[in-house]
Order: C-alpha cells, then structure tokens, then sequence
C-alpha cells in the first residue's frame, strides 16, 4: 500500500508542550517511538499566514509572496485575511509536487488554499468575519466554503460536522469547552476526510493554543487545558486512521508556525506619526488615503510604510531616535534590504521596528499612545508573536511513521526545511525551496 502524509499543524505548540503532551494517552499511543527536532526555528516576521507559506513551500516569505496575516491596506471594516492561493504565491507548493506524484490531496484549516487547483478535498481555512451570518445556516456555511474550493465531496465531510460549529467562539473569555473551539469542527472535517477518502496527502492547521495562549498568557491551566484537548482531538484522528485501514502506513507528523511571548504594553506607533504630522486620523478612525506615514502590526513588531519617499531619511533618524531612547517600545530598527538579508523577508514596507520584549503594537492611530488589552485581537492580549524568530519558546516538530527513523532527536533545523522533507517523502522535490531535506530523520 502506499505510504501516506498527515501534517498537523498546532498553532502556538511550543517544545515545551511535547514534553506535557508526552504524559498523555493519545500522544503516546502514536509517538511512543517518533524522531523529534529539538528547536525548529520559523521565520520572519513569526506570525500565522507567513508561516504557513513556508512551512507548505519551503521558502522564505521575500519568496513566496506572502509578508503578513492580511492586506495593507484595506477599507474593510473587518480584518482582510488572505484566502485564495493564487493571488498571493509566487512558487509551488507540497500539493503541486504531491501531483506530479500521483497523490490526492487534502486540506482541513492550512491558510491560504483557497481555490488550490492541486487539492482534491479543500477545507480552506475561514471564520466568517465577513459573513457572520452564514457561520450558523447549514447550507451558507457549505456554501461559503465551496466557493473558497470545496467540492461536493468535500462538502458531505462539512456536513457531518456542522453541528460542532461553536456557537459562542468569537468572544468567549475565560474557561473554554470542547463546543466553545472551532477546532472541534476542523477536527471532526479532518476525521470526515480518512474516513471518507483516505488521501494520500492530507494537511491541517488547529488553533487552539495560539488562542489560548493570546487570551491568558504563554503557559498556565488553560493552556494545559488545550493540551488536553488536543490529546483528545489526536485520538480522534487515531481512531479515524484505524477504522480506513490507513493508520500503520500513514507518516504522521505534529508541526507548528511559532511560539509566543508574554507583554505587558500596547503601543500604537501611529499615534506618533500623527504626532509627527505624517498621519492624519479620518471620520472612522483610520489613516486617511493621503497620510504619508503608516503602521501595520505584526504584534511584537511593526512593518512601516513611508508613503512619501522624501521622507524616507527622516523617517528612519526620527525612528532609529526613539529606539535610542529606550522608552518607547522598540529596541531595533530595519530598513526592508536588512531584514530581507538577515531573514529572507520582503514587502512594499519600508522599515520594520522590533520589540523591546514588553511591548506589543497595534494598528489604532487614536490617542493616547498606549492601548488597553483587546482580547478579540491576537495583538493585544497577554502574549503574541511576530517578532525575532530567536527568541522565546520555539516551534516543533514530531513525526512518526515508515519514512521517519525510530527514538531519533536532532538539535534544530528550519521550518522552510519541512516541505522539502515531506515531498521527498513522496518521491518528489520542491526546487524553488529555500530549505534543505532534513535527511537525519528519514529512514
């Protein structure tokens, strides 16, 4: 039978959660015997959509086109996500060497598949922001996700498990249950999937603990509590392999995009550009089109865009400055060439500040300076990423299955490194990638 792929992707899991994760049964009934990298370093900036990117093509985000979770900028009301593939790559991924391979392909909540002619059974990753309205009415919701590539097939795997789609997701504070999370429903897609089609390739993204960890900080009980329940949610797919006969012959891999870091301050560095003059504040609240400096949180740091390039030497003094001062926030300054050439990151920004590690940015230009903590933006609760991708708790990576040595650990390697790993897996290679086959761990 032919070896199949399951990447999991657990947002936020950090090294430390495997260690946890190692007590529980779940886990331990499939890892018992996995190869594991120590520390696996993301990219920059260290934020969702980015990550992603790379961790499906193996390249850096200068690359494959994608330099932050959402447009910039937008006259939307609601934060403007990228969704569709084809608009934003710029070199192939996983899915187009998993075809020339002859695999069918899945895809349950990995950012940015919308519309991938490549997946056979396409999930994309959506929370109705846009259309709040659909998220509860049964054939909107199919709807909404078939117009982002569901086909009919996949969308039987949606319907069985409309019903897990929580009713008090977007603004719950404090203890979650299992029906509060969007992750039961993608898991309960994921488990539709096996049990349905079986395919060859099948990726998935959970959120719960960069949820969790957004809400409450980097570790305490509720994160433990997620933990929990990924452990449950594992035995679920488990359970799901073993029941299409597919279980013994399935690489089974845990990934993650990043960690996060605790904060204790909200800056809004367009209040200081408004200041400055280089911003004005229009009837709703954001920049006007004529501002000739603006801000994009990346959370614990902050793309720049100099919209009147006279100002391009000003800019950088007035922000390089502040920096010196070591008050207000930010502890580095980067013009767009240092950190394409430091991290392979490039955009139509101009500048990037980076945290002082207490401080997080946001995206209001109204005073006062600071804001208050906002936990229905993943920028402004108790941790977040986006900064350095040294620092903090790192990603991970745990794999078990006929393509992975047994009881093997390896110091480091880079998230761009796991796509190419997985298409030789399949036989196949990425030659646009940046990273490198992490061979070590192959049998």
């Amino acid at each position: 039978m032919k070896q199949k792929l399951f990447v999991l992707s657990m947002d936020a899991m950090v090294g430390e959660d495997i260690e946890y994760l190692r007590t529980r049964p779940n886990f331990k009934r499939l890892m018992e015997h996995c190869c594991q990298i120590q520390a696996v370093q993301t990219i920059y900036p260290s934020i969702t959509y980015p990550a992603h990117a790379s961790m499906i093509t193996g390249c850096k985000p200068g690359r494959h086109g994608v330099y932050n979770n959402t447009e910039f900028p937008t006259d939307k009301t609601y934060p403007d996500w990228y969704l569709y593939t084809d608009d934003i790559f710029k070199v192939e991924d996983l899915f187009a060497a998993a075809k020339r391979a002859g695999c069918t392909t899945g895809n349950v909540y990995w950012p940015i598949m919308g519309n991938n002619k490549n997946i056979d059974y396409n999930i994309n990753e959506y929370f109705f922001y846009d259309k709040p309205e659909a998220m509860f009415d049964g054939e909107k919701t199919v709807k909404a996700y078939m117009e982002m590539g569901a086909t009919e097939e996949t969308a039987e795997a949606i319907r069985d498990n409309l019903d897990r789609i929580p009713s008090e997701y977007r603004h719950r504070v404090g203890p979650l249950r299992l029906n509060h999370t969007f992750d039961h429903f993608i898991n309960g897609c994921i488990c539709s999937l096996i049990r349905r089609y079986q395919p060859d390739v099948l990726v998935a993204h959970n959120c719960i603990l960069d949820t969790l960890r957004h809400r409450n900080g980097v570790f305490n009980e509720f994160v433990t509590w997620g933990l929990d329940m990924t452990d449950y949610w594992l035995g679920e797919i488990i359970d799901s392999m073993a029941a299409a006969g597919v279980l013994e012959n399935t690489n089974f891999v845990i990934v993650s995009d990043h960690g996060q870091m605790n904060f204790s301050r909200r800056l809004k560095p367009n209040v200081l550009f408004a200041r400055k003059g280089w911003l004005k504040v229009g009837p709703d609240g954001k920049p006007t089109p004529d501002s000739k400096v603006v801000s994009q949180s990346n959370g614990m740091s902050d793309s720049i865009y100099v919209r009147d390039k006279s100002l391009l030497k000003e800019v950088h003094e007035y922000l390089n400055k502040l920096a010196s001062e070591e008050v207000w926030g930010f502890s580095e300054v980067f013009t767009t060439e240092e950190v394409d050439k430091l991290y392979g990151w490039s955009g139509p920004f101009d500048f990037v500040i980076e945290t002082d590690g207490y401080t997080t940015y946001s995206d209001d230009c109204k005073e006062p300076l600071v804001a208050p903590i906002d936990l229905s933006d993943y920028r402004l609760g108790k941790a977040t990423h986006g900064y350095r991708p040294e620092k903090g708790p790192q990603p991970v990576f745990v794999a078990v299955g006929p393509a992975f040595r047994k009881d093997v650990t390896i110091p480091f390697a880079y998230t761009i490194d796991e796509a190419p790993t997985f298409a030789r897996i399949l036989g196949q290679s990425l030659p646009q990638a940046d990273g490198r086959v992490i061979e070590e761990i192959l049998a």
